[in-house]
Parts: C-alpha cells; sequence; structure tokens
C-alpha cells in the first residue's frame, strides 16, 4: 500500500508538471502567440484635431495592449515613404500601420517587396487585400442624399467641393452616382476662393458638400452668409464651433479615434497569427446643432 501511494504522488507530481508546461508555452490552448516588440505608424502630418484623435487611439491602444508604437508623421511624398518603411522593417518592425494618401504604392511595394502585415486606414476605402479600418461611403453619402432632399429647396444647386485627393475623388464618384439616383443634380468644384466668391456675393442660395474638415472650416468662414447652406465629411474643433453657431448645417462624422484603436488591434492580432477581419468597419454620426451635446461621447471618446 505504501508503494502504491508513493507511486500515485509521484504520478500526480508529474502530471502536475506537465500542465504547468503546457499552460506556459500555451500549448495546451493549441495556440502559440508571438511576442511584440515593435508596431510603427505612418500618419499624415496635419495639424488637426482627426489626426490627434488618432493618435491618440493608437496611444492608447498600444498601452492596453502593452505593445511599442513607433508613429512619425510625414509629408505625402512617396519616397520618402518608402525610406521609412525600409528602415522601420529593418529596426524590427513587426507590423505596418498607414494613413496615408499614397496607400495604394505603399501597398503594392510592400506585397512586392517586405512579408510584414499591412493595416491601412482610409476612409472609404474597398480594396480587400489587405486589412483595411474604413467607414461605408456608400452608406454616408446615401444619409447626406437623404438630409439634402429634406432641406434643399427646388433648383438649388448642389455643389461638392473638394481639394482633389485620392479621398476627396474616390468619395465624389460615390456622391454622383448616388444623388443621382436620388434625383439631384450635382457639381463638383475645386475649393478655391474664385470658385466660392460668385456665392457669396449673389443672393441665390447653393447647398455645399465639403469633401473634407478643412474644406469646411474655409467654406464657412469665407462665405459668411446664411443664404447658404453648408454641409461636411469629417470634423474638427473649428467645424463644430461652426455648427453651433448655425454656419454649418451639419457633418457627417466618423471617429479617427476608433480607427486608431481597431488599427492596433488589428496589428496585434495578425502578429500573434490570429483570424483578423479585412474590413473593419467604424460607424458615422450625423451631427447638428440640434443633436451635437448628446454625441459629446462619440466626438470625444474615452477608451
Amino acid at each position: 500500500m505504501r508503494r502504491a501511494k508513493k507511486i500515485g504522488i509521484v504520478c500526480v507530481g508529474i502530471l502536475m508538471v506537465v500542465f504547468m508546461f503546457l499552460s506556459y508555452s500555451n500549448l495546451f490552448g493549441g495556440e502559440t502567440e508571438r511576442d511584440i516588440t515593435k508596431i510603427s505608424v505612418i500618419g499624415i502630418k496635419r495639424k488637426n484635431s482627426q489626426v490627434e484623435d488618432f493618435k491618440r487611439g493608437i496611444e492608447e491602444a498600444a498601452n492596453a495592449k502593452r505593445v511599442d508604437v513607433e508613429y512619425l508623421e510625414l509629408e505625402e511624398d512617396y519616397d520618402t515613404i518608402k525610406e521609412y518603411i525600409d528602415r522601420e522593417i529593418k529596426n524590427g518592425s513587426q507590423a505596418l500601420i498607414v494613413f496615408s494618401e499614397k496607400e495604394e504604392q505603399i501597398l503594392s511595394y510592400l506585397q512586392s517587396e517586405k512579408k510584414i502585415p499591412l493595416i491601412l486606414v482610409n476612409p472609404g476605402g474597398t480594396e480587400e487585400k489587405t486589412i483595411r479600418v474604413w467607414f461605408d461611403v456608400q452608406d454616408m453619402a446615401e444619409c447626406l442624399a437623404e438630409k439634402i432632399h429634406q432641406k434643399r429647396q427646388e433648383e438649388e444647386p448642389v455643389v461638392y467641393l473638394t481639394d482633389e485627393k485620392e479621398m476627396s475623388e474616390r468619395m465624389w464618384t460615390i456622391f454622383q452616382e448616388t444623388f443621382q439616383n436620388q434625383g439631384i443634380a450635382i457639381e463638383k468644384k475645386k475649393m478655391t476662393l474664385p470658385n466660392l466668391a460668385k456665392y457669396r456675393d449673389q443672393k441665390q442660395q447653393a447647398v455645399f458638400i465639403c469633401s473634407s474638415p478643412k474644406i469646411t472650416e474655409e467654406t464657412a468662414d469665407y462665405l459668411k452668409s446664411k443664404n447658404q447652406v453648408i454641409y461636411g465629411i469629417g470634423y474638427s474643433d473649428e467645424v463644430l464651433q461652426g455648427i453651433r453657431e448655425g454656419k454649418v448645417e451639419g457633418v457627417m462624422a466618423y471617429s479617427m479615434y476608433s480607427f486608431g484603436i481597431y488599427a492596433v488591434k488589428s496589428a496585434v492580432y495578425s502578429i500573434e497569427g490570429k483570424k483578423v477581419d479585412h474590413l473593419t468597419k467604424t460607424k458615422c454620426e450625423w451631427i447638428t446643432q440640434d443633436n451635437i451635446k448628446e454625441k459629446y461621447d462619440f466626438l470625444f471618446p474615452i477608451y
């Protein structure tokens, strides 16, 4: 009996050691997680609240996941971006988050030369060959068309103001088709003061869709007229103040803070070899003078 008892104790001890080893090595769950040492981020070099929100989302998600994030703001110069990518990979970056107008060139470069996970942050993007954090521009265009249809007086021109960047032009294609389906004529103009001058001087009312927060700010500041109706895509502190003062009718707001959070999570899961959705969709909110206070949690989120 004593011998059997001793054997039993030894067997129990051996099993405990085996279970401890399996638990430690994470083999028991069937997963082998990699240590995450570095994630690199290419951000647009702009001074506005949405870019700052994006950075804050990146930083807070990195702190929560306990990962090291290298964030660099670059001008939209492809050669500079390539140099940065090469340097970061050489220095041990395990994933790359890109918020840039040059995403197509970057995607092509990484697919042909480099083999690390790439997460693209681009409102409205639809490329499914890589991981992307986005919002649905089609849904946004349909919502905005409905708002304008309710507000617009018959025969009032609808003008889409663009900076002619890739994102603005991509949205224009969707807006043009959506508004035509709604029976609303829409024209595109580059955002310049001469193009706006005739609307400021004329009494005829027009409806403007501004393709970026900066354009919304400049349009509201230049027109200074209650005869014109201004809608925006995205927001900034100045745009929100314009809504409070009645200079801007409303904006379709998307949260760059959420983009930062989801981008880091997608990067971490990719490095760990976990399943990642190729398209992580964030929501848009319709912000007006009537509901801006109710939407503060969306506009100024806390992780």
